[in-house]
């Protein structure tokens, strides 16, 4: 979820120590005894599966296939932290049954959503210790199994870097937790921990019990340390593989399916929503997370219904999974007398129902109830608490026919299917460099990981080398390693290609090409963002700005502020309210007072944002639309504000301090009221910052 007031404020951190043995053991206790099992059909031959895991055991296959068979039967609805905190019980008195939704409804939740927390010790209300933590979250996914839920995990991992919170987005943590880096320990110890947690969550028969796991989610943003700003596509496609790799290959975790989810707002176009994807083998949930923040209007349920049938078009192409893996009202429910659709769960429902692609979704989760400060359940009267507004509407939601709570599970359907699970077809892939990656050093290490295969020999080169150079077997790391050299007179800011082979017995090959720029990028003058003069093509521009949204940018010829390029945005609020574009900035611009740019405006009077994120904050700026002059503009960093939706830093205005320490530079356009046309084009150049 995108942080907003206190999203996963009351996840406790726990301590730094890892658990030993003797914990999980102590915390894997059996669960008491569950409702006994429904013989499973024998008479059919086993459903064959490709999984993640060729090796998941029988009931995270069952999972799989159950899930599969659901959609478009009717969509399972979850709930965050559902029995862990609540309006109608305090969190001392969890115990694994109490819950809103059963308050509300009668009946719990299909899905369980929980969260492997900041350190990786899962969560608990309180002030516990790691050990505690543990304990705490395996004894709720234990309880939750035994009521017949399904469990998904989040992961909302503390930065690696800067020791700071998942939405403290500084440091460049992604390329430093990889192979190599120097945060890489730190990772591994983290997804020790989740691991701990896996081979700790036991049903009454002593099996792992399954989790749909969701790391690194809502990549599409900015506000997490892994989001859009902060790694570029391939340093998250590889940052995501190796998560799978060392939780299946290491850390030999067999109950887990994987989620992608990179969040919301693509306007049903599939080549967006894949920008990061992982690949097949890395995949079986097609997730999607999107809050509303309109009311429910009609533009934000076309937007979402048209980015669901997307995913589900997708998922059936490949095999996988489609699930709503957050949905909700942006910011959580408000009093009574404050929401401005109290029908709005329904007509979220018939929304998705009414499109035959929609409704194929697996399941849809909403955030958690951590109070009534911050609610995405309604709940009933209790104690001096009237009930919520928006409950009745719930409760429709609730017995709709299409909707799937626990009681609607059939455990025989869910956990004893008959599948078996294909093992991958051989496939390799460069850990590193990534593709698209900057050479800055006339050494760099090569990692390449070879699946399913045992390869003749695995080797690398440069475009336009005689020849190729071996690479080495690392049984400590099972990667393929070796050195690329280049020698400083190749260090001239160039592009070529690295192409690494596998030759596999059988005289079959294995193959990979990545992009790579050899050398330095040319120093830009103090203060400046881009003038858009460097970049060969669309490609490196589209490289170097992430998409929030779905937009189009180029390089225009003409019309330009300076020079001989700049930049072209397009941009389509048919299916969204807002779009930009985004990119990781440092620097020290204490000694300057302005920003400035050229911007040439398309007469349409939506809202464009400057956006500079600086000392932690997100300062705004708004350029006007109106008029379709090309012009030269001069904003005073003392004229920027906080973003709206920051209201904590509401009165707080940039400082000499907050420009030492830059993050984030951001252009988005917002549908406005006074907006002339719902589509349009501006043009930006020369954004740099000036006395």
């Amino acid at each position: 979820m995108k942080p907003s007031g206190q999203p996963f404020g009351r996840l406790i951190r726990g301590g730094l120590a890892i658990l030993v043995a003797a914990l999980v053991a102590s915390s894997a206790a059996p669960a008491s005894a569950a409702a006994p099992l429904l013989a499973a059909d024998r008479s059919s031959p086993p459903e064959k599966l490709s999984l993640v895991d060729p090796d998941a055991n029988p009931r995270t296959a069952s999972l799989f296939a159950y899930l599969r068979s659901q959609q478009g039967k009717g969509i399972l609805f979850g709930h965050q932290q559902d029995t862990e905190f609540g309006v109608t019980f305090p969190a001392e008195r969890a115990d694994g049954t109490l819950s809103d939704v059963k308050a509300a409804t009668g009946d719990h939740p299909a899905v369980f959503g929980w969260d492997f927390g900041h350190n990786g010790y899962g969560s608990a209300p309180g002030s516990p210790t790691p050990e505690e933590n543990v304990k705490h979250t395996v004894e709720l996914i234990q309880a939750a199994d035994r009521l017949g839920g399904i469990q998904t995990f989040s992961a909302h991992m503390d930065n690696f870097v800067t020791g700071g919170p998942f939405n403290d987005t500084d440091g460049g943590v992604v390329p430093r937790v990889m192979p190599g880096g120097d945060r890489n320990q730190e990772f591994t110890a983290y997804l020790d921990r989740v691991a701990n947690i896996a081979h700790a969550a036991v049903d009454a028969d002593g099996n792992a019990i399954p989790i749909v796991f969701r790391p690194f989610h809502e990549n599409a943003g900015s506000w997490f340390w892994w989001g859009a700003a902060h790694a570029s596509s391939s340093q998250y496609i590889e940052l995501f593989r190796y998560t799978v790799e060392y939780l299946r290959d290491v850390k030999n975790v067999h109950n887990f399916l994987y989620s992608y989810s990179p969040g919301g707002g693509f306007s049903g176009k599939s080549d967006v929503f894949l920008r990061t994807y992982p690949g097949d083998d890395f995949v079986d949930v097609l997730g999607y997370d999107n809050y509303d923040s309109s009311g429910a209007s009609q533009q934000w349920l076309n937007g979402l219904v048209a980015d669901l049938g997307m995913l589900s078009k997708l998922a059936q192409e490949h095999g996988k999974v489609a699930a709503l893996t957050e949905f909700g009202i942006s910011g959580a429910l408000k009093p009574n007398g404050q929401n401005p659709e109290v029908n709005w769960y329904t007509k979220v429902l018939n929304a998705l129902k009414a499109d035959p692609d929609a409704r194929r979704m697996a399941w849809m989760l909403t955030w958690t109830n951590y109070g009534t400060d911050q609610f995405f359940v309604p709940y009933p009267a209790t104690g001096a608490l009237a009930e919520h507004e928006m409950l009745p509407d719930f409760r429709a939601f609730a017995a709709d026919d299409f909707t799937v709570f626990a009681s609607g599970l059939s455990r025989a359907d869910v956990w004893q299917r008959k599948a078996k699970t294909i093992e991958h077809a051989p496939a390799l892939h460069v850990v590193s460099p990534v593709d698209g990656a900057r050479i800055t050093s006339q050494e760099t290490t090569v990692r390449v990981r070879v699946s399913d295969a045992r390869p003749l020999g695995v080797s690398f080169s440069l475009a336009g080398e005689p020849t190729s150079h071996p690479l080495t077997f690392d049984a400590a790391t099972d990667y393929y390693t070796g050195t690329l050299t280049v020698p400083q007179t190749d260090m001239t800011n160039k592009r070529t290609t690295l192409t690494v082979t596998a030759q596999l017995p059988g005289k079959k090959t294995l193959s990979a090409v990545q992009q790579l720029v050899l050398g330095n990028k040319p120093a830009s003058a103090p203060g400046v963002v881009d003038d858009f003069e460097g970049y060969a093509d669309d490609s490196e521009l589209r490289a170097a700005y992430s998409a929030v949204g779905s937009n189009t940018i180029s390089l225009s010829s003409s019309p330009v502020g300076s020079g001989n390029r700049a930049l072209k945005f397009d941009y389509d609020f048919a299916l969204q309210n807002y779009t930009g574009i985004t990119r990781r900035i440092e620097g020290d611009w204490s000694q300057f007072n302005a920003f400035s740019l050229w911007l040439q405006p398309d007469g349409s009077n939506q809202k464009m944002v400057l956006q500079l994120v600086c000392g932690g904050v997100a300062y705004e700026a708004y350029p006007s639309l109106a008029g379709t002059q090309g012009q030269n503009l001069t904003i005073p960093f003392a004229d920027f504000r906080p973003a709206p939706w920051d209201t904590a830093n509401s009165g707080r205005r940039i400082t000499q301090e907050d420009l030492k320490n830059l993050s984030q530079f951001n252009i988005f356009i917002n549908q406005t009221p006074e907006g002339t046309t719902p589509q349009g084009t501006v043009y930006v150049d020369d954004l740099r910052a000036t006395q």
